[in-house]
Parts: structure tokens; sequence; C-alpha cells
């Protein structure tokens, strides 16, 4: 489970809908924060890869939408 921060509420829905429809589960989104796993990952890594990437895209597809994975 890795936490997700945005930098605007106003996107947390859209963020989340994104992230369901890549079929990634989500936890928790309170606020800014998301809360998600990768149903299936072999590792934490792949996790953590897997989920950087769905950031990394939705960066890219959302501009001034800034999402970033939390430490």
């Amino acid at each position: 489970m890795l936490t997700i921060s945005l930098r605007s509420q106003t996107d947390t829905d859209a963020f989340c809908a994104f992230l369901r429809a890549v079929h990634v589960a989500v936890l928790k989104a309170e606020g800014t924060t998301v809360l998600a796993t990768v149903p299936g990952a072999h590792s934490e890594l792949h996790e953590r890869r897997e989920l950087t990437g769905y950031v990394v895209t939705w960066n890219a597809l959302h501009p001034g939408q800034v999402a970033t994975i939390e430490a």
C-alpha cells in the first residue's frame, strides 16, 4: 500500500477513478491523500514501480494537477 498526495482536493475523485480504471485498488481517499495498492503485485518494489508509472501518466495527461508518491 502506498500513499499518494495530490496538489488539490478537487482532483481526488478524478484521480481515484483513473486508478480504478487501471485496476488499482483505492483503499482510502481523504482530502488530498490517496492510499492505493496494486492487487497481485509480486513485491512492494513491483507495486511502487507500477504506481509510479500511473502517477507519471496522470501528471502528463493533467498538467497542473500534480500527484506524487510519498516516500
